[in-house]
């Protein structure tokens, strides 16, 4: 059985059009080059949005809004395609959030109407993708560009927006792109708009090319759908149980309201190793704890479900090359 992983599926144009920005750092992000120009590739979604936090911490620290805002329909492949033909608006929202599995396995799009209020939201679901800010903020900003395109109003605004990280220290091209109340370390990243957005035309309709589109996208969405959910489902409940010594298989099922044959089965249905998800899980949240400095080392280990520090420092090591420490220490430097 092959590891687990959340697939992001990106047409070619995305990367082509990005080329020169994402190129030098396509290897640093365990990437290959030749997703630059292979038509609906797929990547690991792990690498993906750590790609975005290599270009966050060395081109631009608002890279994904900047980028996300710039981001057409097109780009985005069927996906973006069957959006921007949707008879109306109403249609149109639905499919981002319906369709949005077909492009990426574990993120989570709801588009809601609440209050008067029409409410657009987007969350990586993965818990072994802890480190996530420039994702999230390309997601909002491609979201607006979006609605921007289809409306072709450049200037639709949304009443507030929020994002699920904490405020940037330089948090000037929010402002100036967003135009609205921003709203950080909230529980989800959403774009608030008035009900009327609904009311609002899709200039770019085309009912012959969504008919035709839509059946072949929820044709995808049922293929994908599935395997996604799994991954995240069990990401969840292994990050969970770690703390309390550990993450079995017997452990997990029963946390999920399972028997251990039937997640067996569930997972060989899927081609899931059970195993390989556990060491993804315990070493993005490795990584994600040892970078904050309020956590002790030995804090770490006892988190993760190790008896002795020592044993995680050697695990630490085995993933990253450096010890707990010394990675540290990097983040920090990083970060300055």
């Amino acid at each position: 059985m092959s590891r687990p992983s959340a697939q992001t599926i990106f047409a070619e144009s995305f990367f082509r059009v990005n080329a020169q920005l994402f190129a030098p750092f396509l290897a640093e992000a365990g990437l290959e080059e030749r997703i630059l120009h292979t038509p609906d590739v797929e990547i690991p979604a792990a690498n993906y949005v750590e790609l975005w936090e290599i270009l966050g911490r060395r081109v631009d620290a608002s890279i994904g809004l900047r980028i996300g805002i710039q981001t057409v329909s097109t780009a985005l492949g069927a996906y973006g395609q069957t959006i921007r033909s949707a008879p109306t608006m109403l249609l149109a929202l639905r499919c981002m959030s319906h369709f949005a599995v077909v492009f990426a396995h574990a993120i989570r799009v709801d588009f809601e109407i609440d209050g008067g209020q029409v409410i657009l939201s987007y969350q990586c679901t993965d818990p072994t993708i802890t480190r996530r800010r420039q994702d999230s903020e390309f997601t909002i900003g491609f979201f607006l560009s979006l609605l921007r395109e289809i409306t072709e109003n450049p200037r639709l605004t949304p009443q507030r927006a929020d994002f699920e990280h904490e405020r940037p220290t330089d948090w000037s091209l929010h402002r100036d792109v967003l135009a609205c109340p921003l709203h950080f370390k909230q529980p989800d990243n959403r774009l608030y708009f008035p009900i009327e957005l609904l009311e609002m035309p899709v200039r770019t309709a085309d009912p012959r090319l969504f008919q035709a589109l839509e059946p072949f996208l929820e044709q995808q969405r049922q293929i994908r759908a599935p395997v996604g959910d799994l991954i995240a489902e069990l990401g969840r409940h292994i990050a969970s149980s770690l703390s309390s010594g550990g993450a079995s298989l017997e452990m997990v099922a029963q946390s999920m309201g399972l028997g251990p044959r039937t997640l067996q089965r569930r997972l060989a249905e899927h081609q899931v190793e059970f195993r390989l998800l556990v060491e993804d899980v315990r070493r993005s949240l490795a990584e994600t704890y040892v970078a904050q400095d309020h956590y002790s080392l030995t804090e770490v280990a006892l988190l993760l479900g190790y008896a002795e520090c020592s044993s995680f420092s050697r695990a630490f090591r085995r993933w990253t090359q450096v010890s707990p420490q010394q990675y540290r220490l990097q983040t920090k430097a990083n970060l300055v």
